[in-house]
């Protein structure tokens, strides 16, 4: 309501520069414009401002999609990040810049609530995530997430099955046969289960 207001009165003010023009008023000419102009910015930036987050969400895709359209192409599922380093950038210019050092397209799979913009290399995954608001978790966000508790649990495990082969004991038996007793094998189980528990906890 305010922004229309600025644009009703910048209107009245360029309407009376005209008038003022006419009847060579010249200084007070230069004082209507001044002002037109300022409460013409001042409505402009008011509507800016009261966008609501679905249309500045929508705007800056939009932009997204029309700046980048020479390195973007659409993506129709989340692309594979196993046994990449996952880099989180801050902005689709970062992104890009990326994009012009390996010379590889930019994948995004845009939905609803939020649009990823991913860039994969032989190691590296580089990605970037426009959001309707920060609450919204998008599905390469979950994706991400489970693949760090995955790599948490893995490292966890080997370190318990370096400590478990170290306490491996072999008996060897009077007919000349050995026994291996190791606890390695009774967690692999456990450790399976314990994967799939914190990937429910999300």
């Amino acid at each position: 309501m305010i922004s229309f207001i600025y644009i009703i009165l910048s209107i009245m003010s360029f309407v009376a520069t005209w008038i003022l023009y006419k009847y060579i008023l010249y200084g007070y000419c230069i004082l209507s414009i001044t002002l037109g102009i300022v409460f013409l910015l001042l409505g402009i930036t008011n509507l800016l401002k009261n966008q609501s987050p679905e249309k500045k969400y929508n705007t800056e895709i939009k932009d997204i999609l029309k700046t980048f359209d020479s390195v973007l192409v659409k993506s129709s599922e989340i692309p594979n990040l196993d046994n990449r380093n996952i880099i989180e950038v801050e902005s689709i210019d970062d992104l890009v810049d990326a994009q012009l050092e390996i010379r590889k397209p930019i994948c995004y799979l845009k939905q609803t609530e939020s649009c990823s913009f991913v860039l994969l290399d032989d190691k590296e995954a580089y990605i970037y995530v426009a959001k309707m608001n920060e609450n919204i978790l998008s599905p390469i966000e979950i994706v991400i997430k489970e693949s760090k508790i995955k790599s948490k649990n893995r490292e966890e495990m080997d370190s318990e099955m370096l400590r478990d082969i170290e306490k491996t004991t072999i008996v060897k038996l009077s007919n000349k046969k050995s026994y291996k007793i190791s606890p390695v094998r009774k967690k692999e189980n456990k450790v399976k289960q314990m994967i799939y528990d914190d990937i429910e906890l999300l």
